[in-house]
């Protein structure tokens, strides 16, 4: 039998100008995930860049043959890894450095209501948790900003649509320049060298990773089920790729999540306009649960 012939993606430049299967693939991209993608130059460069390595290990040669095998509904590791190739996206340790300055100056506030209510558990979701960068650094900045005294248990629940992101994140392994935002003496206390890390990485340290429990989630799902409400949510730099109204449904679901005086933060780039939804604005993009 004749070995199939290894067919060869059509170059970058051609491939952003297939407008019709961009417009075919971002509306099924739109359709899972929420995650809206304009059709612009900028855009269509970038779903090409990304639909390389796809069309190689599908043996397509344009976008046309790869919807070809999404229409066929019978291949979910394409559906999969078609949705993590654009559903990647940059982070970093303590990025807008603002909201965490804000989580130290509230923290007492926060232990005092925990005191009220008689919980010793604070919980926090981090709802775009990446490559782990946000939740680890939500982490730190807690349990730096924590009273001892009050033996405070913290509980982390981060997720992500992408599951590829998120075994990195488990993982907790990072390059040492990636760590230039964190001050020298929380990377001594929370990451070390050990026989995971090659030259020049880091890894959380076991006993932090511990605290955080990584899941796929996806914020486009109809209603969000957690088993106890949360203190503090971060859904940072995600919602800027979502259609507005998309933006409000998720809002009104997040806000669903929250306890009573909790905080939601999201980018200073995706801010709400007004307060609604029983959130009040206290900060740069900063909301609390009336």
């Amino acid at each position: 039998m004749a070995e199939t012939e290894q067919k060869i993606p059509l170059p970058h430049d051609v491939l952003m100008t297939d407008t019709n299967g961009y417009s075919i693939l971002a509306k099924k991209l739109f359709e899972h995930t929420g995650i809206f993608m304009d059709p612009c130059e900028k855009n269509y460069s970038l779903m090409s860049n990304r639909m390389q390595k796809i069309l190689r290990k599908y043996n397509c040669v344009n976008y046309q043959d790869f919807i070809i095998i999404l229409n066929a509904n019978t291949n979910n590791e394409a559906k999969e890894d078609f949705y993590q190739a654009l559903t990647t996206n940059t982070t970093q340790f303590f990025r807008e450095n603002e909201h965490f300055n804000f989580l130290k100056a509230q923290m007492p506030t926060i232990e005092n209501y925990l005191n009220t209510e008689r919980r010793k558990e604070l919980r926090i979701w981090c709802a775009a948790a990446s490559t782990g960068e946000e939740p680890y650094t939500i982490l730190m900045a807690t349990l730096e900003a924590l009273n001892p005294l009050n033996n405070i248990k913290v509980k982390i629940t981060a997720t992500d649509i992408n599951t590829l992101v998120l075994e990195k994140a488990k993982v907790g392994v990072y390059k040492k320049e990636l760590l230039e935002s964190i001050p020298a003496g929380l990377i001594l206390k929370y990451f070390e060298r050990n026989e995971n890390t090659g030259e020049g990485f880091l890894q959380i340290r076991e006993k932090y990773r511990c605290m955080i429990e990584f899941s796929k989630f996806n914020l486009n799902a109809e209603g969000y089920f957690f088993m106890n409400k949360f203190d503090i949510i971060f859904c940072r730099n995600v919602l800027i790729y979502f259609t507005p109204k998309a933006v409000e449904e998720v809002i009104i679901k997040l806000s669903k999540c929250l306890d009573k005086k909790g905080y939601l933060f999201i980018a200073h780039s995706e801010a709400i306009m007004g307060d609604k939804n029983g959130l009040k604005s206290v900060a740069a993009s900063v909301y609390q649960f009336k």
